[in-house]
């Protein structure tokens, strides 16, 4: 795939969530070839980094989580990726967004916790991870024009 990349490290310190955040949300808002929403791709990152921050790294400072930002002919590819503690790969797998289903009537029940990657599951297209040589990635595609699925670029419906 020929594409365009752009590499961020930052320390595992909460409070640089936010600035990768704001930087994809800034690049994604630069380059879309289509309405992507760029709060959409920029909540998904930050919850993957945050992930890394707490459950990875268990807030220790002092790590990197680097965010690759790569734009192809057909597709948005971000990857999170630590060096800390692999996530278990079930946490994926059972990451349903029907954990992201509310009840009006209870909503001091809500969870506050939980829901990142049936959050990410639910925007992005694919959402693949791997832990290799001890380096976790977790890869977020968001496919668009003549790419595989394109139901969220074009308000269409997918087979799915």
């Amino acid at each position: 795939m020929e594409h365009k990349e752009i590499k961020l490290v930052i320390d595992s310190e909460l409070k640089n969530v936010s600035l990768v955040g704001r930087t994809i949300n800034g690049l994604v808002s630069m380059v879309s070839p289509c309405d992507i929403s760029p709060y959409d791709i920029e909540l998904c990152v930050v919850e993957a980094v945050n992930n890394c921050v707490e459950h990875a790294y268990g807030k220790q400072r002092g790590h990197e989580v680097e965010v690759r930002f790569a734009l192809g002919r057909d597709r948005l590819v971000v990857d999170v990726c630590d060096t800390g503690k692999p996530m278990d790969q079930r946490h994926l797998a059972e990451a349903d967004v029907a954990m992201l289903e509310i009840d009006h009537d209870d909503i001091d029940g809500l969870p506050e916790q939980g829901r990142g990657l049936p959050i990410i599951k639910e925007i992005m297209d694919a959402v693949i991870y791997q832990s290799k040589g001890g380096k976790n990635c977790l890869s977020l595609t968001k496919f668009f024009g003549s790419g595989e699925k394109t139901r969220r670029c074009t308000g269409g419906q997918d087979g799915d």
